[in-house]
Order: C-alpha cells, then structure tokens, then sequence
C-alpha cells in the first residue's frame, strides 16, 4: 500500500514525532509498502514530500516554521490524498493526538491507523479519562481539579483544598502529553507555582495524590477486537518519568517483560483491554499504569504512543513476539479495515433514510 505517513506538528512533542516517523518509515518500507511523508511544520503549516523527507532521512532534527497562514498549505494532503490507501498518524501532543487529526482524515473520507476521534479526545484529557473509567469501575489514581476560574473566584479556598489533598503531589494540565508542565510537589511552599504552570498549558489541572508503587505500562492493539502485549516496568532515572527521561536522557531503566507473577501480570492486561474499550478505543494505546502489592491503578491512556528506539509500546509487542515489521504492518491494515466499515455504516445510514423518503 501507499502510506502517507504524517509527523512533526506544533505541540512540543514536534521533535519527538520526527524520531518516531524515522523509525515507523523504515517498518513500513521493510513490509513492502511505499511511505509518502508529509510533515507538519513547527507553525502548522503542511510541507510537501521533498521537504518532509529530509528529516526522515535525518537531514535536519525539526520542520521549521514556514511563516504563512496554515489553511492554503492543507492542499499538501488533499493532493496526495489522491494517491495514499491510507494514513499513518504520528503527530504526538496537541493538533494530532487529541482527535484533531483524525477527524481531519474523517473529513477527507481518509482510512487511518490508530484510535478515531472520539478515543483521541478523551485520552488526551486526563479528567475526562478519569470519570469515564471510574464510571467502568476501573480503579484511578486519587485526584483533585482545579480550574483558572477556582484561582478566579477563590485563590485561598482553592490553595486549601489542594494542600489538604496531601503531600507529596502531582500537579499536570489535565490536557496535554510527555509529562509536559507536570510538577512533583512536596509540601505547600511550590503548589501555587506548579498550578500556574499546569494552568499556563491548560485550562485545568488535575492534582493527583503522589504513588508509591511500581510504574507499570502495556500495549493494546487491536480491530474489532482488542489485544494486550507483554507488560513492563520504567524505573524513573530522575525523581519522576518526565519528558527529559523519556526523550532527552538515557538513565531511565526499561524492564521488559516486567517481573510479575502470573495474577500480576493477568490483571494488568485485562486491566489495560478494559481501560482502552472504556473511551472506545481501537488501533492502538499505551495504558499506564501505578502497582502496589496487588492494586493497580490506571494512570493514562496515550492512543499514539512514541515508535523511538526507546519507546515501550513497539518493545512490548516485541517481547510478545510481536516483530516491529509486523506490528506497523498490522495498524495498517486494521485502520483499512476500520476505514471499509465505517464507509459500509455510511451507506446503510443513506439507504435507510432513503427507505423513509419513498
């Protein structure tokens, strides 16, 4: 098949995104298919194949920006819309994996691999991942929210109610990705500071009671029906798994498969099939989660996990015998076959109305 595989983006996930696409490019070559790239310059604005493959072929680290109103670049996709089968997503953050990008693909009646808009949406917000697997009974770490306009209307009330929830801390917008703008806070003395900055990203930010546990992550992958990797284990080279450990450094320790005995690692997999069913998830997910003893806690769904050469989701599938050829060969066809049914619902929707109007 032709891919169009599309990367970089405005999010500061931009340069993550590229390294991934590297990666993901060589799979799909490997397994026969022709990859046409088309980049997302740091501005928004879409490039043409020619300039987009100098960074696949590692000619420059980002797209920069172009300086020009993004509307009239769209034209790159919609032209080669008319030669790709389908299209591979890889724009980490905000305008790509918040459902932005697909529902741009829906528009463009475009098969696409990975979750569809409304699974996008709802992972990239923390809150409203939280409240739909607490409504599925799935356990989630303890949280608290707090708005600009709680800050507004209350300052002090506010800096109460998040000191009372307990020391040590998280503090994170409650949209975002890659550990950007999120805060361990230890006692009072840097709550406000953290808040702005969570705020500063978001609208809202969610305050979450510090874990103690194992950190833990799975990999889903799946259409119609969801399937879960081996598990494994980050053990944080810094204080927290931020962005500096997962992307920048290389002191963070990946155990894979993660030690656990076989309740341990049952639970976590069911667990993570659940989680992603729960937002209506297919394609694809990393489901993190939180371990300790026999509790495990749901802490965030990414529906386009990183393809780095470090990144967990591809090694997961890996260990589960899994090959990364395999892997990005299977999204394809799964975002094909999601694409045929939802054209096939498209026409029976129209037949139906049609049945009414006669």
């Amino acid at each position: 098949m032709k891919v169009g595989l599309i990367f970089g983006g405005r999010s500061v996930e931009h340069q993550v995104s590229i390294r991934s696409a590297r990666t993901v490019a060589a799979a799909l070559e490997e397994a026969g298919h022709e990859v046409l790239p088309i980049g997302i310059a740091q501005d928004g604005c879409w490039l043409p194949p020619s300039a987009a493959a100098r960074a696949l072929r590692g000619e420059a680290d980002s797209l920069e920006a172009q300086g020009e109103a993004i509307a009239p670049t769209l034209r790159v996709l919609l032209d080669a819309a008319a030669d790709i089968e389908v299209v591979f997503p890889l724009v980490h953050g905000t305008w790509g994996e918040d459902g932005s990008l697909q529902g741009l693909c829906e528009m463009a009646d475009l098969a696409y691999v990975g979750a569809g808009v409304t699974a996008s949406a709802v992972a990239m917000d923390k809150l409203l991942t939280k409240r739909l697997l607490e409504a599925a009974g799935i356990p989630v770490v303890a949280y608290e929210v707090v708005t600009r306009l709680d800050l507004i209307h209350d300052r002090s009330e506010t800096l109460e109610r998040v000191c009372r929830f307990g020391f040590p801390q998280f503090i994170k917008p409650a949209v975002g990705g890659s550990s950007v703008g999120v805060s361990k806070v230890e006692d009072d003395s840097c709550v406000e500071t953290s808040l702005a900055l969570a705020l500063g990203l978001d609208d809202a930010a969610i305050v979450e009671r510090a874990m103690t546990g194992r950190e833990l992550e799975c990999s889903v992958i799946g259409y119609p029906n969801l399937e879960a990797s081996a598990v494994g284990e980050i053990r944080p080279g810094r204080e927290f798994y931020d962005y500096a450990d997962k992307y920048l450094e290389d002191d963070a320790e990946l155990l894979v498969p993660a030690q656990l005995d076989p309740e341990g690692e049952a639970l976590i997999r069911s667990l993570a099939v659940r989680s992603f069913d729960a937002i209506g998830g297919t394609g694809m997910a990393r489901v993190d989660f939180f371990l300790d003893g026999d509790t495990a806690w749901v802490n965030e769904i990414n529906t386009l996990p990183g393809f780095t050469s470090i990144s967990m989701y591809p090694k997961l599938w890996e260990e589960a015998g899994v090959s990364l050829v395999d892997l990005v060969g299977r999204l394809v066809d799964e975002g094909v076959a999601r694409h045929h049914d939802r054209v096939a619902i498209g026409r029976e929707i129209k037949a139906f109305l049609a049945d009414l109007e006669r």
